[in-house]
C-alpha cells in the first residue's frame, strides 16, 4: 500500500525507529539502539535497506563521538559479519541466536572501545566499560524483541490495507 506522498507502513516504521533510536541514546549512555534495528533489518529486509540504515547509524554515531572516526564502522561491520556467520549455524530469529549475537556484539564493543581509547591515549575505567557492556547487552536484546514485535504488527497491518 502506498499513498500519494509515498508513505507506507514500513517507511513510517523505519522513520519512527530512527527518531526513537537517536532520542533514546541521549537518555541511556553506553547503549546502541541502532544495533537491534540493523539485526532486524538483516533478518527481514532487503540488503539495500540494511546498507542505508547502517550508513545512517554510522554517521549518527561517529558525528558526536569522542573517538576517532572508525569505531562505528568497525562495530557495525563486525555486527553484520557475526550475523552472517551465526546465520549459517543458527536460525536467525531464534532467541538463542539473538542472545549469542548480543553477547558477541557487546564483547566486540568493549574490545573496540578499549582499543580506540588506547590509540587516542584516553583513559577508560574497566568497571565502567563492563557496566556499559551490560547496558548494551540488555538494550540490544530488549530492543530487538520490541522491534520484532512491532515489525510483525506493522507488516500485518500493511498486508491488510
Amino acid at each position: 500500500m502506498s499513498s500519494v506522498i509515498g508513505l507506507t507502513p514500513m517507511r513510517v516504521f523505519w522513520t519512527v525507529f530512527i527518531v526513537l533510536a537517536v532520542w533514546l541514546q541521549l537518555f541511556v549512555p553506553g547503549s546502541d539502539f541502532f544495533a537491534s534495528g540493523i539485526v532486524l533489518c538483516l533478518q527481514r529486509e532487503r540488503f539495500r535497506r540494511v546498507l542505508g540504515l547502517t550508513l545512517l547509524a554510522i554517521l549518527i554515531q561517529e558525528g558526536p563521538g569522542a573517538l576517532a572516526f572508525g569505531a562505528g564502522v568497525l562495530r557495525y561491520g563486525a555486527l553484520i559479519g557475526i550475523f552472517f556467520l551465526g546465520r549459517s549455524l543458527f536460525e536467525p530469529r531464534s532467541p538463542v541466536f539473538i542472545l549469542l549475537l548480543a553477547a558477541a556484539f557487546t564483547l566486540l564493543q568493549i574490545i573496540i572501545l578499549h582499543t580506540m581509547a588506547g590509540l587516542q591515549s584516553m583513559s577508560i575505567y574497566g568497571q565502567r566499560l563492563v557496566l556499559e557492556g551490560l547496558v548494551m547487552f540488555c538494550t540490544f536484546v530488549v530492543g530487538w524483541w520490541i522491534l520484532d514485535t512491532l515489525y510483525r504488527f506493522a507488516t500485518r497491518h500493511a498486508s491488510q490495507s
